[in-house]
């Protein structure tokens, strides 16, 4: 019997090691998730920019062979973060947690049971 509850401690343990690990690795972004190293361009669709541009058009074949693909580099934007109000910094630190009320039960319950489960109710 030991040796089973030794072996059992022994698989719980190398999958804690397996688990940290893991969480370990994927705290730091990869590649994909990076910002590139030079400025980003965020162009929005109702922009004076946007208005700007001229529309590519690809009708023929030689319009679409010639097609140059989106730069992703040159489009990615960068998100400011929203600061909160003096007030909301307030109700923020002087918030408490607490869950809601609870809510009134089912009245027909019992009778979608005795529909969904007929031979429970022998």
């Amino acid at each position: 019997m030991s040796s089973k509850s030794s072996f059992t401690g022994h698989c719980f343990a190398m999958t804690a090691g397996i688990v940290a690990v893991s969480a370990i690795c994927a705290w730091e972004p990869s590649l994909a998730q990076t910002a590139p190293v030079g400025g980003t361009t965020s162009i929005q669709q109702g922009s004076e920019k946007a208005r700007e541009m001229k529309e590519p058009s690809f009708q023929t074949r030689e319009e679409r062979l010639n097609a140059k693909p989106l730069d992703w580099n040159s489009t990615l934007g960068t998100p400011t973060p929203r600061t909160l109000t003096p007030d909301e910094q307030r109700a923020l630190q002087s918030a408490k947690p607490k869950s809601s009320a609870k809510g009134a039960p089912n009245r027909n319950a019992e009778k979608e049971a005795r529909k969904l489960h007929p031979d429970d109710w022998k």
